[in-house]
This record gives structure tokens, sequence and C-alpha cells, in this order.
């Protein structure tokens, strides 16, 4: 049960957080569980979902690479919630369950394509590290390009903003999810 009752119906809010609300509905077409908790703050469920749009949807990566780069993300804050939406969403965008095995247990770059190791090394190094080397910089705008390559790096951001509301709420996924294992 998370810490806070989730905000999903529109009769829950009033004043300015129907804005915010009737925005998301508009976005997503329902107030998901990081949207149910952020719903407090209205303004930030608002903003937020501005930029996951923009950052999900006005970049040019792909629903492969931005869902290898979300799961990349997830893995770093150990976030179930996270994990069990896009670890599914990765697949779905043609993943190989391989990479996404690699990215859940911590595994070796090696076992996966240069595109995929780049997109996972750029998340490791730069949440695992808080730094990034020059080459897995110049690795990322070969592969993405300069734009694509901010993209990825505030998409990881943007997912640890998530993952830092839904862990702080103890919002947990349903059951029956894809389960992020733990870390040996």
């Amino acid at each position: 049960m998370p810490r806070l009752t989730p905000i999903t119906k529109r009769e829950q809010v009033s004043g300015d957080a129907l804005t915010a609300f009737d925005a998301i509905i508009e976005s997503r077409g329902n107030i998901n569980g990081p949207h149910s908790m952020m719903m407090y703050a209205p303004a930030v469920a608002q903003c937020s979902t501005a930029l996951s749009d923009a950052l999900r949807f006005g970049g040019n990566l792909s629903d492969h690479d931005t869902e290898l780069a979300i799961i990349t993300a997830a893995r770093h804050w150990d976030c179930e919630y996270v994990w069990a939406s896009h670890s599914a969403a990765a697949l779905r965008a043609g993943a190989r369950p391989e990479a996404v095995e690699i990215i859940a247990n911590g595994g070796s770059l090696e076992a996966l394509t240069k595109e995929e190791a780049v997109i996972v090394r750029y998340g490791r190094e730069l949440m695992d590290g808080h730094q990034l080397s020059q080459e897995a910089f110049d690795a990322a705008v070969d592969q993405f390009g300069e734009a694509n390559t901010i993209v990825l790096g505030a998409l990881m951001g943007y997912y640890s903003f998530i993952a830092c509301t839904l862990l702080g709420t103890d919002m947990k996924p349903s059951a029956g999810s894809p389960v992020l294992p733990k870390r040996v």
C-alpha cells in the first residue's frame, strides 16, 4: 500500500489541480502510478507530463532505445514499479530478452550489441559513477547525434525523478508484474 492515497479520479481534486488532472488525462488517458502521487503537487504533475512527452515522444530515439534507457535508470534506482512497466515495454519495442536480463542483473556490456552497450554504458557511468567518460559521450553522439544524446541523459534523469517519487511514496507494481531481481 502506498504511503499516500493515489489520486486517480477527477472527484479527488479541485481548483488548480483540475487543470493538471485534465492535462494528464488528455496526454495519457488515465492517471498512472507516478502521476497519482505527483497529483499531490499538481504543478509538478503537469510539468512532469509535459517533460515526459517531450522526452519520450518529441525526441528521435526509437522506442527500443528509449525503453533501454528507462530500464537502465530503473535498475540504478532499484525501482520495481518502473521496472515492471518498462521491462515489458522494452520487450514489446523489440529489445532482446538477453539485453533486458543483462540490465536487470548488472551483467557485462560485452554480451550486449554495440548499440545496446552505448545506452547502458552511458547510464551506468552517469548514474552509478556520477560522471561520463569522453569515450562514452562520443559513442552516444556517434550513435544518436548531439540532440538525442542530450535526450538520452535527460530521459535517464527524468526516470530518476520518477523513481524517487515512487520509492519515497512506497508505490509498488501490481501483482504479477515483471520482477526486478534483487542485487546480489
